[in-house]
Parts: C-alpha cells; structure tokens; sequence
C-alpha cells in the first residue's frame, strides 16, 4: 500500500489536516485514493499523447495529486471561515445566557446551536467538561484542537487571561465578539478596495491569453500550409540573393500542446495570486483554478473556431 511508503512527517500532517477539516476520513483512504487516482490520470493522459509522455505523465501526476491535497486545504479553509463568521453570533449568545442568570457551565451548554455547525459540537465538549469539574479555562482550550482558526485561538486566549484577571465573563464574550465584528468590517472593506486587481488577473489569465494562443496557433497552421504549398524555381536564390525563404520549424500540433501547457500554469498561478491578493493566503485561489482554467479552455477553443470561420477563406491554400 501507499500509504505505508509515505514518511510519518507527512502522514502526521494529512491526520491534522483532515481533524481541520472535519472529515472522518482516515489518512490511509486518502493518500491511497489520490496517489492511485493521479497516477491512473497521469499515465492515460500520457499515452493519449505518446509523443510527450515524459513530459505530460510526471505533470499531470503532480497536478491531479496537488488539487487533492489543495481541496484538503480548502476544506479546512472553508470550515475556519464559517466558524470565525459565526464566532461573534454564539459568544453574545454565551453572554446573554450568563446574563439571564445561568451558571457558566449550562450557558455554554445552551449556546449550542446546530446553525453553528462544527463551533456547536466544540461549544458543547466545552460545557460538558465544565460540568464535570473541568475549569473554563482548561475546557476552552480543547476548542482549538479540532478547529483551525487565528481568530478562535485568540478569542479562547483573551477570555482565559480575562477570566484569570477577575473579569466579568459576560462582559469578556460581548467586547470580544464586538472586537471580531469590527475586525470583518475592516476586512470587508479592503477586499472591496482591491477588488479591481482582481478583475484584471481574472481577465488576463481567462481571457487575454487563450485568445492570444488561439491567434498564434491559426498563425503558425497558415504559415505552414502556405510556405508548403509554395514551389519556386531552383535557380530563385541565386538570382535573389537577398530573398530567403525557410519553412516554420514550429509544427501546430506542438504549437498545440504548448498552449495547453501555457494555458493550465497560467490559471494555476493566476488563482493563486487572486487568492493571495483577496485573503493574503496562496491556497484561498485553489478554488479559482478550475474555474479559470474552465473559461481559459472554453475562450481558447471558442476563439480558435471563430478566427479559423472569419479568416480561413481569405488565405489562399
């Protein structure tokens, strides 16, 4: 099996990923289904196109293996932002219950929303374990290890150094979770001041370039099919010396390959830098990659056709 072959490093680091995550899934099932599912990949792309199966096999290993690994992330991504957007919701709630006159222990308990998703069964181990005798602070700090979450981490840290400094435990959840508030509103409104450089990588990498690639491939055909179909006279060099014509050493099947190389990296990168311009995080644009590389494909075949439509009868073949 795979999975035994891989260093314990790295298995280490898949269990914390998928605990993140919030999958049930064990590290064995994952590494064997993506290793054996990109090696399948890699090698059918490989002897489709027998001419470059050096090439395409290690690429498309690599790549289908890393978006599986980048799906992992995004997951564990995904699961952080919805709990740090709720974060706020169930700390007031925690207040309000400690407010009415519930102990701790059974406000923490009845703070325990399903709408809260994976923060609902974290907020209840926390109440469970205070009712056995558990301290808050010492409950609290389990929350973060199943959730991976900057913010959380410090919300758990404050409150634990409020409550350790005699602070009023209500008063603690509200200012933290007006704390939180403020600090989105903040972030909304950057993201909304860098949203045009995000437009303009978005077109360059979907658009510009595959129809560029498109262009250049109706041009190297047409120039292979005129300087081919063209026959001069053996004497034609000698008596123009200053004339010289070669054929195009780029054939269009390369010309091909090559643009759907070109067009694969530069959605790859493109969605990575969208990523890291919105959030600061390179794997935030791993879920812009498909959808690049998507529109990328349908621009490059969509213009090909229509250049190929408007220009094709004006060259004479």
């Amino acid at each position: 099996m795979l999975y035994k072959l891989m260093p314990n490093g790295y298995k280490s680091k898949i269990q914390e990923l998928l605990t993140y995550s919030g999958s049930k899934r064990t590290v064995a099932s994952f590494v064997n289904y993506s290793f054996a599912i990109s090696l399948a990949f890699g090698f059918i792309v490989g002897v489709l196109v027998r001419d470059y199966f050096i090439v395409l096999f290690p690429a498309c290993f690599l790549g289908l293996l890393g978006f599986f690994h980048g799906m992992l992330y995004l997951a564990v991504d995904r699961r952080t932002k919805f709990v740090e957007r709720i974060l706020p919701d169930a700390l007031q709630l925690v207040a309000a219950n400690i407010r009415s006159g519930f102990i701790p222990s059974r406000a923490i308990l009845l703070s325990a929303r399903k709408e809260f998703g994976p923060l609902s069964e974290a907020i209840k181990q926390v109440g469970k374990e205070m009712m056995t005798g558990k301290s808050l602070q010492d409950s609290m700090k389990e929350i973060t290890k199943t959730i991976k979450s900057d913010i959380l981490d410090t919300t758990v840290k404050l409150v634990v150094r409020g409550v350790r400094s005699g602070g009023q435990l209500f008063t603690l959840f509200e200012e933290t979770a007006a704390d939180i508030r403020s600090r989105e509103a903040i972030n909304k409104e950057i993201r909304a001041n860098i949203l045009t450089y995000s437009i303009f990588i978005f077109f360059a990498a979907a658009i510009g370039a595959p129809a560029l690639y498109a262009l250049s491939l109706f041009l190297v055909g047409t120039i292979t099919k005129i300087t081919s179909s063209i026959q001069l006279p053996k004497d034609f060099s000698s008596n123009v010396p200053l004339v010289k014509l070669t054929g195009v050493t780029v054939s269009p099947e390369f010309m091909f390959i090559f643009a759907m190389l070109a067009i694969t990296i530069t959605s790859v990168f493109g969605g990575i830098i969208i990523g890291l311009i919105g959030s600061g995080k390179e794997r935030d644009g791993i879920k812009f990659i498909p959808v690049l590389l998507g529109i990328s494909l349908l621009v490059f075949f969509v213009a090909g056709g229509f250049i190929n439509s408007i220009f094709s009868t004006l060259i004479p073949v």
